[in-house]
């Protein structure tokens, strides 16, 4: 087990067409959305599962 925790530093990014991905630092991502704010509460919420 490291003694460290990798950071999880997650950004809302433009995917084009008027949709909305995040990418994090642990090279997870999510599924294009229409709603940037959909976007921001899902990247949100892997980094507080992350977190756990």
């Amino acid at each position: 087990m490291p003694l460290f925790r990798k950071k999880h530093e997650t950004e809302v990014y433009d995917a084009g067409f008027g949709n909305w991905n995040f990418t994090c630092s642990c090279g997870a991502g999510g599924r294009a959305v229409p709603s940037r704010q959909e976007m921001e509460t899902k990247a949100r919420l892997h980094r507080e599962a992350a977190r756990r």
